[in-house]
């Protein structure tokens, strides 16, 4: 079952139809939002499509412009990154074997917690400037081990050393703290998230209690909360 709750209606409409679409067929959900849409840990906003086959970057958008209204704002090859009616809708080659079979529920094409895992710790290890990828892997240890994710990496990406994930996970000097995160029904807490990290890394066998959170008063709905975040963003300067 999905946990709707964590997306907008509209984002969760538009979600649905393109997984209808014949032009799409390849592609299937990944990143915060198909795990969201898996646990229900956070609310999640845009729509990550990927695909293990090339495509002519070109004709997609051709085709896809005909059918939507997409704005495009990159394009590179086996990449088209944009939006369509507000939402962001990214469109990638991620020539990577999957580590466990496609998800489908309700129509919805979604990788694994386990390949979210993996690329979760690719990102982390590649960048590490994104908050959101270390609250999720966080929440994922309720449910996976550590060692266990380091697995799907290796699976995923090939026998890459180990010990590298773990120093990127215990390193947050270069995280943007910036990035407006909206836990649901629960307050963002970086010092639990931090500890959970610490607590994975140092007992990478076990799976974890759910993470603790201070509740909130009201529990704010997906749309509300997207829309208040975009008028502090554009209040900022600062895009989602």
């Amino acid at each position: 079952m999905l946990r709707k709750e964590t997306v907008s209606e509209a984002t969760l409409e538009l979600l649905k139809t393109l997984m209808k679409d014949p032009l799409l067929e390849d592609f299937f959900l990944v990143g915060g939002t198909a795990l969201a849409l898996q646990i229900g840990h956070r609310i999640s906003i845009d729509i990550d499509l990927f695909s293990q086959k090339s495509f002519d970057a070109e004709q997609l958008l051709m085709e896809i412009e005909t059918k939507y209204p997409f704005q495009l704002n990159f394009q590179s090859r086996n990449t088209l990154k944009g939006s369509i009616d507000g939402v962001q809708v990214d469109l990638i080659t991620h020539n990577y074997p999957l580590v466990r079979e496609l998800m489908l529920e309700e129509g919805v094409r979604m990788a694994s917690p386990e390949d979210i895992a993996a690329m979760k710790l690719n990102s982390i290890s590649g960048n590490g400037t994104r908050l959101k990828d270390f609250i999720d892997v966080a929440y994922l240890s309720s449910s996976m081990s550590l060692s266990t994710m380091v697995d799907a990496f290796c699976e995923k990406y090939g026998n890459r050393n180990p010990a590298m994930l773990i120093k990127a996970l215990d390193y947050h000097k270069d995280i943007d703290f910036h990035d407006p995160i909206q836990m649901m029904g629960s307050s963002y807490n970086w010092k639990s998230i931090e500890k959970r990290l610490g607590q994975m890394t140092m007992y990478p066998q076990r799976v974890f209690d759910p993470m603790e959170a201070k509740s909130i008063h009201k529990q704010q709905d997906a749309s509300e909360w997207i829309q208040r975040s975009k008028g502090e963003d554009n209040n900022r300067g600062l895009g989602m």
